[in-house]
This record gives C-alpha cells, structure tokens and sequence, in this order.
C-alpha cells in the first residue's frame, strides 16, 4: 500500500510510541518505588489524566475538520515537548512530586488530539474497503517502536529512570520533524463552522461507540495496572518487564496483518467479542501460574486480544463518520471511551489494594466484567453497526 501520508504517519507513530512507551510504562514503577506514591493513588493520578482529555477531544476533532491535520498537530506537539521536558527535569533533579502530577494531567488532552489527528489523515488517504489494513500498519509501526522502546527503557533505568524520560523528550523532536513532512489531506474543510459540533443525534454511533470503549476498559488493565501487579506481586525486576512489554510490539509485528487475514470473514462485532473473551482468559490466567515463560505465552495471548480488537474499532468509526466530520466523530468517540476507559486503572489499582491477598479475586473479577461485556457486544453491537453502516453520509442527523 503506497501512500505518503499512510507512511509518515507510521513512521511517526513508531518515533512516539518508542519514546514514550518507557515512560508509560516506567513511570508507575518510578512513582512506586522512589517516590512511595501508593496503589490506588497511581491509578487515580492516570484516571484524572485521561479524564482531563475528554472536552478537549471534541474541540480537537472539530479543529481537525476546521483548520486541517497538519496544522493542528503543528500547533500541539511542542506543548507535549515541554511537558517530557517537565517530566525528564523533575526525575533528574528530584524536585517535588507535583510537578509529575501536573505535567501528566496537561499531557493526555495534547495526546488525544495526536490520535485524531493520525486517525483522521488515514481515514482522507485510504478507500473504505483499505481501512482496517491502513489501520493496522499505523499499529504494526508503533508496536514496532513497542517492541525497542520498553527493552531500551529496562536498559536505561539500570543506570537511571531520569533517562528514561530523557529518550521520550528526544524521540518527541523527531515526531515533530516528520510532522512537518505532512501535507494537508483533509479536502472538506468546513471553514464557516465556528461552534463546536457533536453527534448527539446520532444514537447508533454514540451506542457503538459505549460498547468498543468498554472492551478498551477491561483491555486498559493491559498498561498501569498489569505493572505494578508485575512489579509488586510477581517481583519481576525493571529489565524483565520491559522485555515482556517488548515481546508485545514484536508479537504485533509479525501477527497483525496474518490475524487480519485469517478474520477477513468475520463480522466486526464478532471479532471485538473474541478479542475481548481472549483478554479475560489471559488475564485471569496471571492469577494461577508465573514464572517467565508463561509469562512469555501469556503476553502472546494478550497481544492476539489487541490484534483483533484494536484495528476495528478505528475502522468501524471510519465507516460511520461523514466525509467532512471525520475529525468531529473521532473526537466523539474519544469522548465517549473518555468516559469509560479512564476507569481501568483506577479499578485495577483500587481492586488490587484490597484484594492484595487473592490475585484469583482481584483477576477474577475483571475476567467476569471482561466476559459479561463482550457477550454484550455479541448480542447487540452487530445489529447496531449493520443500521448504522448502512445509512450513509449521516450528515443529516448532527446536532451543533
């Protein structure tokens, strides 16, 4: 698939994602460990974040259909510059907690904005039959920089975590850099807009859109939560963690596209219900066995959930989104999920102070919210997609 945007969109995804999968992962463990930040506080911290996103989304789907891609994500990335700088400084010269506090809650609305903008510049490029494998190169790129980006990281927080966040700050100029190589793809400008657009009326969207966020939030244990777990009830040490998560990138790489080719058939309602019963297994399955190579299988399980979920529910918002409200529905959807999936970590941390006595309870019980939501997407999401899907354009049914 030769496509200059679709390409410069993967390279940057690998550039950010490298980067800043060690501080996704590390910090936690930094937070934890050297700044005796608890549990429940860590997951509260990364809710709040993702929550501080969520009225920003809308604006920043609104502008993308407003101003442009690219000159939106011009006019972001050096804000998210400056907070891993913020993050980098604090953790190099120990100043106080806060400022990590501060930089992590103003660096989640800027982020969001960067997937809609990413999302919307592939859903301009590619015909709608092309998507889902549009999408899933985007992933396979980033969970190529997943797969570097967390081993480089367990390397570099044995000298210093503060390096950590250091390769984040310097990946980030480089995503900047291809930014700038980017040419506008969005050809419906509508430019007389001045209010801020949301699909209200637009119930079959706004339903899909609650169910494939609340897949994401049994898949959110997947990050803070899985860990600290790691990090607290398995003793494994920085280096391995970041092998494992590595493994996931690479495990993306080589199965993403094979595992859309052996689903090509399948519904998209169907392949997000497997997806989401392959991630409650796996993760009940941490509650029973350990040891590195099963934690090796695992990863490969869990990797196989996100390869069958992850590159549909971008499709499926593709698919329903106006030519000229692209950028307004992907930041409905993110609004949406930005409701539900911010709750993952706060649950997991939360469930894992009081239930630090039974990993069978704790991982029990995400496995039946796991379960007892995909069977709900099973039941219902295919009715919905198909009336939706089918009646396209949908311009007539937005609400200013």
């Amino acid at each position: 698939m030769k496509n200059r945007p679709l390409v410069l969109v993967s390279w940057a995804q690998l550039i950010r994602i490298f980067g800043r999968s060690q501080t996704w992962i590390f910090l936690p463990v930094y937070l934890f460990n050297y700044r005796g930040v608890q549990y429940d506080v860590i997951g509260l911290l990364f809710t709040l974040t993702a929550l501080f996103s969520i009225p920003v989304s809308v604006y920043g789907g609104n502008l993308c259909d407003k101003l442009g891609r690219r000159k939106v994500a011009l006019m972001t990335m050096p804000f998210g510059i400056l907070i891993f700088f913020m993050v980098f400084l604090s953790a190099y010269l120990n100043l106080p907690t806060i400022i990590f506090f501060i930089a992590l809650i103003s660096s989640e609305p800027l982020f969001s904005i960067q997937w809609i903008v990413d999302n919307a510049i592939i859903t301009d490029s590619v015909s709608e039959v092309q998507r889902t494998d549009a999408f899933s190169i985007t992933r396979i790129a980033g969970n190529l920089g997943f797969s570097i980006g967390p081993a480089v990281g367990g390397f570099l927080s044995d000298f210093s975590l503060s390096y950590v966040f250091l390769s984040t700050l310097l990946m980030s100029f480089v995503e900047l850099v291809i930014y700038v190589m980017i040419t506008e793809t969005n050809k419906n400008m509508v430019k007389e807009r001045s209010s801020i657009a949301f699909p209200r009326s637009d119930k079959k969207f706004l339903a899909i859109a609650l169910l494939m966020a609340s897949i994401w939030f049994v898949a959110g244990q997947w990050g803070t939560t899985l860990t600290l777990f790691w990090t607290s009830f398995d003793r494994i040490p920085n280096v391995t963690i970041g092998i494992l998560y590595s493994l996931n990138g690479l495990f993306v790489v080589l199965l993403q596209l094979p595992t859309n080719r052996m689903m090509i058939n399948i519904p998209d309602h169907v392949r997000m219900f497997i997806g989401g019963m392959i991630y409650a297994v796996s993760f009940f399955a941490l509650s029973l066995f350990s040891g590195f190579a099963f934690l090796v299988v695992d990863v490969f399980f869990l990797t196989l959930g996100e390869n069958t979920i992850s590159p549909v529910t971008s499709s499926v918002v593709s698919k329903i989104a106006p030519d000229d409200r692209r950028g307004q529905y992907f930041g409905a959807f993110y609004l949406v999920s930005g409701f539900v999936t911010p709750m993952a970590p706060l649950m997991g941390t939360s469930l894992m102070q009081y239930f630090s006595y039974s990993p069978i309870i704790f991982w029990g019980i995400i496995a039946a919210i796991g379960t007892t939501i995909s069977f709900f997407m099973l039941l219902i999401g295919g009715r919905i997609i198909s009336q939706r899907t089918s009646s396209p354009g949908g311009v007539q049914i937005l609400d200013k």
